[in-house]
């Protein structure tokens, strides 16, 4: 699946890296659904160092050293690239992603 990797754009923080790294050497992109009070759900990105349950629904690739699955449904959404980073206070770490959210 050459085609759908080309249309992926995403940017790994070299903190981010190194925080997954100590985890296990994986970051899976996953839905994650936000339902509105008056109805209606659009799916957020989350971002975990967790391989997904259900493999054949994520693109997989090489990154930085790491193995990092995304949500096919992400995918598509080429026009606005993906970025993962590393949010730290103080002995907290928590990783993010920007720039995805799908309506599956």
């Amino acid at each position: 699946m050459p085609e759908i990797k080309s249309q992926l754009e995403l940017s790994i923080d070299e903190e981010a890296v190194t925080y997954a790294r100590e985890q296990g050497g994986v970051l899976t992109i996953r839905p994650s659904p936000r339902h509105g009070c008056c109805g209606g759900r659009v799916d957020l990105a989350t971002v975990g160092t967790e391989p997904p349950a259900d493999p054949e629904a994520y693109l997989e690739m090489e990154q930085q050293g790491l193995t990092v699955y995304v949500h096919r449904g992400f995918v598509p959404l080429s026009d606005a690239p993906l970025h993962v980073g590393l949010d730290r206070l103080w002995l907290w770490s928590s990783l993010y992603v920007e720039g995805a959210a799908s309506q599956m």
